[in-house]
């Protein structure tokens, strides 16, 4: 049984491939929102916050033994579990993550961190309009002060009420879910009157390519916040990559 460690889209194409090839596999999820995702790719589902000893206990007690960790680029906590887990079980761990190629023509600024962003920031007079999601943006409104910023949410009670907490006002909102082109990304962006936008280095699935071509066009910076780096032990790019690797590492 494969453990699917899921919450990208990237996650719900892996879970059709294992379907189609009738590969048994559960797919992991943290959220409602997830799990509703997830029930038209999969048929065995958890919705769950795997901890050290969770994560453990439910590899023996559902035999896996394969794990395919297709989380966000971000999650590099449930990576580094997932591995110290698959090296204590003796069992493979499997990275499928996103790749980036970038515009050379991009005013990219690359950082390594929130604080890092905010620095930057700081040397920047105007608005900024944040796509890094819900959950930093009450850290950067403490950081930058809430008047200047703008942020792109999934819209959800919880969301609203986590910014709302944080200072924002329905103005400083949009609360769309993606995905979004170069044009929806330019209109957004300039309907906040953006002087610069920030991202995180989240992979072509998760719309990076058009947040750059848009502020190309709008000839402003992207602030881009790196992917963590882990030292994962073997990474795939695209299925099939995918399915060459299973071919070879696992019993289909």
């Amino acid at each position: 049984m494969i453990l699917l460690l899921g919450g990208t889209t990237e996650s719900l194409a892996v879970a059709d491939e294992l379907t189609k090839h009738k590969v048994p596999f559960v797919l992991s999820v943290i959220s409602d929102y997830g799990a509703e995702l997830a029930r038209r790719h999969a048929k065995n589902i958890v919705e769950t916050t795997f901890t050290d000893e969770s994560l453990l206990s439910f590899c023996h007690d559902n035999q896996i033994s394969f794990i395919l960790d297709a989380t966000h680029p971000f999650a590099r906590v449930i990576s580094q579990l997932a591995m110290d887990k698959a090296n204590e079980l003796q069992i493979p761990y499997l990275r499928y993550e996103r790749q980036n190629i970038y515009s050379k023509n991009a005013k990219l600024k690359m950082v390594d961190s929130l604080e890092e962003a905010c620095e930057y920031l700081r040397t920047v007079k105007g608005n900024v309009y944040l796509s890094t999601g819900s959950k930093t943006a009450p850290e950067y409104a403490e950081k930058l002060g809430v008047d200047r910023l703008h942020v792109r949410v999934l819209p959800t009670t919880r969301v609203m009420e986590n910014l709302t907490a944080a200072g924002f006002i329905a103005s400083q909102i949009d609360a769309i879910q993606g995905p979004f082109t170069v044009a929806l990304n330019y209109e957004l962006f300039k309907r906040a009157n953006s002087v610069v936008v920030v991202t995180k280095e989240s992979g072509r699935q998760g719309g990076i390519q058009e947040k750059i071509a848009a502020c190309e066009q709008l000839q402003i910076p992207c602030v881009i916040i790196r992917r963590p780096q882990l030292n994962y032990p073997a990474v795939v790019a695209d299925l099939s990559e995918l399915k060459e690797y299973l071919e070879e590492n696992y019993e289909w």
